[in-house]
């Protein structure tokens, strides 16, 4: 992104979003940086039932009270819906549940209102009011972390790992992501812990000229910014027609220099016309909106008419006629014109009135948009399938049952891959010294494992994906490498970075090839490897190690340690018949040793251990759980299993095994321990 000095566009605010959530004073939450401790805190009293009458006032955003509700989910994956319309690759998030706007043909509340009643309904009686939907925000109370649950594994492992894995998810289907600082908080918290743990691209819809700040005071670091792709909702350029439909809602102008804003200092954008109002000239309308949005500099627009979504069409024109708008009698007459079109195509009795307007608005978009670039939403019927099914190549993206029926629905990605910029000389020529010391070396030589690392890692990974979708495709093009071979050499040149990169620099005995670290790199947590090593090679020589000495070097101080070792992945059994398995091999093999009566104390407790800690399941498999039964009538002693737990917590059985025991042995309590890890963590 162009790093210029941010104009005074976005510091001078719309006057509507200059006031924050409104707290009470002695209530106000504390603000912060982090991408966690955003504002979610909950007011006292309003815990979803509210039966005190003294309870403390809740906060207000736009007039209406923020209530909050215990939410177990924010990432939707897969959202049939929106993929269908081509916004997101079948991802969406929402932290909330009701908005902070108040727009006459939102359709929110068709799909929320059963789930929110409740606590709308809770809030009524506390305050004698009879509050609906739209009359409140809800918001979802610890909704971050649920999103850190849905994106990290219980060991802090990426749920969606693949680095391939580009695909949009899209915010909000339900409330605006930005309608005050606070919530664009909570908008920026949400997107980091997307960025930071998945690959994914991020598309952000907002009627609200605040979400330019994302990046503008990047709330948002930049090595981000290029994954976001923003929008706002723009279905007029008439400010005073849009405060009248979209209550609450910043201008329309303001939206649109924000927008420029955005497109001047080349971040990724999108149009959104929609919705729009039947017109007096469609060709006028829609070339002086597109112009409006520079559409040659947005990635896509999508345009819709007005869809009939309960009451919603009557709420509009009623908005529309309202008077007690603050505008002149001649505007007030312009807006009822407005709506007396928009009447006219309304009803049961207007079908055709209303098929007509949505083929002119279409049409007329053709002529200002590319089809490549348009995507105009159009739920279809029996009736019109025909006309639109040809119009799909014109940009026309068809939804609904009709649609779906007739298999019409769109197919493809949602927007283009994350855009590359171009190779500079000095790029290049770091690529081709890399890869002629990969092509020259000894495939597992240092010198490999460490140009390959330079590859990949980049400037985020452009060397290669330029011409490639993975980088294993890349290996496998340049030197017919393997997958599992590229990223065992990619691991090793990292952890040379790492040598590299400690405080101790180049001070630091250096590997002579890559087999004499991989143990290392296998077995102890990245965060302790460059300890590890430094800790083996204290006054030695690394020519005096070999790759099992290395083994046995590192398995000793993750044992002295207690660290974790990595997890185990799942078979398909579960984890305690693994566990059950792998103690009947150690039995046996410590039964060779001298005097294994020594061991019995130990195997005992794990044997408890076993079968008190571990999940009896990890896959919906039945588990084999006979192993207490087979031990008491094979005659084995029978101890107090709290003794043995107690026992257990004060010494790591690992290290309290004898020093003949063989490596085998060994080996197998290791893994053991993995597995009782990876079943009680």
């Amino acid at each position: 992104m162009k790093n210029q000095k941010s104009t005074t566009l976005l510091n001078q605010e719309d006057p509507s979003h200059q006031t924050e959530v409104n707290h009470p004073e002695h209530e106000r939450p504390e603000s912060s940086d982090t991408d966690i401790e955003m504002v979610q805190s909950l007011p006292a009293g309003m815990s979803g039932q509210v039966s005190s009458n003294t309870s403390p006032r809740p906060p207000t955003l736009n007039s209406k009270p923020v209530l909050y509700r215990d939410g177990d989910t924010i990432l939707t994956d897969p959202s049939e819906e929106f993929h269908e319309k081509l916004l997101c690759d079948g991802l969406v998030f929402n932290c909330g549940d009701a908005c902070g706007f108040s727009c006459t043909y939102c359709f929110s509340e068709s799909s929320m209102f059963k789930i929110d009643k409740p606590i709308i309904d809770a809030h009524n009686r506390e305050t004698g009011q009879e509050l609906g939907y739209q009359d409140v925000v809800i918001r979802r109370r610890n909704g971050l972390e649920f999103l850190r649950s849905q994106l990290l594994n219980e060991d802090g492992s990426r749920i969606y790992s693949d680095p391939d894995d580009t695909r949009v998810i899209y915010s909000s289907t339900i409330v605006d992501p930005a309608p005050n600082m606070d919530l664009l908080k909570e908008t920026a918290a949400a997107c980091l812990l997307i960025l930071k743990n998945t690959a994914w691209q991020i598309r952000l819809l907002s009627k609200s000229p605040l979400l330019a700040r994302l990046v503008e005071k990047e709330m948002i670091p930049k090595e981000y910014h290029h994954r976001l792709i923003l929008g706002f909702s723009i279905g007029t350029l008439d400010d005073e027609m849009g405060a009248a439909i979209e209550i609450g809602t910043g201008k329309v102008s303001m939206r649109i220099k924000a927008l420029h804003w955005l497109q001047d200092h080349g971040f990724r954008v999108f149009g959104m016309i929609c919705p729009s109002l039947p017109q007096e000239d469609y060709d006028a309308f829609s070339r002086e909106i597109c112009a409006a949005i520079r559409v040659e500099k947005c990635e896509h627009v999508w345009a819709e008419v007005i869809n009939v979504r309960g009451d919603s069409l009557t709420k509009t024109t009623e908005a529309l006629r309202n008077p007690e708008l603050k505008i002149s009698a001649q505007r007030k007459a312009e807006l009822a014109a407005e709506a007396t079109r928009l009447e006219s195509v309304s009803g049961a009795d207007n079908k055709e009135a209303w098929e007509e307007y949505a083929r002119q608005t279409f049409l007329a978009h053709t002529k200002n948009i590319p089809a490549e670039k348009l995507r105009f939403l159009q739920y279809i019927t029996a009736e019109s399938a025909d006309w639109w099914k040809e119009q799909r190549a014109n940009g026309a993206v068809l939804i609904g049952e009709e649609a779906k029926k007739r298999l019409l629905i769109a197919g493809g990605e949602s927007a283009r891959q994350v855009p590359l910029p171009p190779l500079e000389d000095a790029d290049i020529k770091f690529r081709n010294d890399r890869e002629e010391i990969v092509a020259t070396a000894v495939t597992a030589s240092i010198a490999a494992a460490k140009a390959l690392h330079e590859i990949k890692t980049y400037r985020d990974g452009l060397l290669w994906k330029t011409d490639f979708l993975s980088f294993d495709r890349y290996c496998e093009a340049k030197w017919g490498y393997q997958k599992s071979h590229a990223y065992r050499l990619v691991d090793t040149g990292s952890f040379i970075a790492e040598l590299a990169d400690s405080p101790q620099g180049e001070n630091v005995p250096q590997p002579l090839n890559a087999g004499q670290i991989r143990p290392l790199i296998e077995s102890v947590p990245k965060p302790h490897r460059v300890e590890c090593w430094n800790k083996i090679m204290t006054g030695k020589d690394p020519a005096e190690f070999t790759g099992p000495m290395i083994a046995d070097e590192a398995r000793k101080f993750v044992r002295k340690h207690k660290l974790a070792t990595k997890a185990v992945k799942p078979a398909r059994v579960s984890v305690k018949v693994r566990a059950t398995r792998e103690l009947g091999r150690l039995r046996s093999i410590l039964g060779k040793l001298p005097q294994p009566q020594r061991f019995d104390q130990l195997l005992l407790g794990i044997e408890i251990l076993i079968n008190q800690d571990l999940p009896g399941t990890d896959d919906g498999l039945e588990p084999t759980d006979t192993t207490t039964e087979n031990s008491l009538a094979s005659g084995r002693p029978t101890i107090n299993p709290d003794v043995v737990a107690e026992a257990m917590a004060a010494a790591d059985p690992v290290v309290c095994l004898p020093e003949d025991i063989d490596g085998g042995a060994a080996r197998l309590l290791d893994q053991y321990h993995r597995l009782i890890l990876l079943g009680t963590e």
